[in-house]
C-alpha cells in the first residue's frame, strides 16, 4: 500500500474507528449530549462543539493547500462554532466534520507520493509533514475532547 494510502486511512480511523489509539473522534462524541458539547469548562476555553469545529475546518483547509491554494490565517482559526439548538445541529456538526475528514482522506490518497518532500506550498513545511501533521492534529484534540468530557460527567 502506497504510503498517501496508509496516511489517508489513518486519518479515517482516528475519525471513525479502528486506530491505534482505540479511542476515535466518532466513538468519543457518541454519547456526548448537545448541552455538554456547547459547555464551557476549567479547564479549556474551547467546547467540544469548537474543537469539532476546528477540526473539520483544518481538514478542509488541509485539502485547500494539497489543492495548491493558500489561505491567510483565521484569528479564530476554526473555533467559531456556530450556535447549536438543537441535536439535529449537533449531530450536523458532528455530520459535517466526517465528510470533511472523507474529503481530506480522499484529496491525501490523490496526492502524488512523489511530491512528499517537497513543501507543499511555497514557504511551508514538506507535504508529508502536513499530511501526517493532520492525522496528529486529530489525534491532539480527541484527547482534549475525551478529557473535556471527563470532566463534565465527573466534575473533577
Amino acid at each position: 500500500m502506497e504510503i498517501t494510502a496508509l496516511i489517508a486511512q489513518h486519518l479515517i480511523d482516528v475519525h471513525m474507528g479502528n486506530n491505534w489509539t482505540e479511542v476515535d473522534l466518532s466513538g468519543a462524541l457518541s454519547d456526548v449530549t448537545v448541552e455538554e458539547a456547547t459547555t464551557i469548562t476549567n479547564a479549556s476555553p474551547n467546547t467540544i462543539a469548537a474543537i469539532l469545529h476546528h477540526i473539520t475546518y483544518w481538514n478542509r483547509r488541509m485539502v485547500g493547500r494539497i489543492n495548491g491554494e493558500d489561505f491567510p490565517e483565521s484569528t479564530v482559526n476554526g473555533f467559531d462554532v456556530p450556535q447549536l439548538h438543537s441535536l439535529e445541529d449537533w449531530q450536523q456538526l458532528k455530520d459535517d466534520n466526517l465528510a470533511s475528514a472523507q474529503g481530506l482522506a480522499t484529496a491525501i490518497r490523490g496526492f502524488d507520493k512523489d511530491k512528499l518532500e517537497v513543501p507543499i506550498l511555497p514557504g511551508y513545511s514538506t507535504a508529508y509533514k502536513n499530511l501526517q501533521g493532520s492525522v496528529e492534529h486529530v489525534h491532539y484534540h480527541l484527547g482534549q475532547i475525551v478529557i473535556i468530557k471527563q470532566l463534565l460527567r465527573h466534575g473533577k
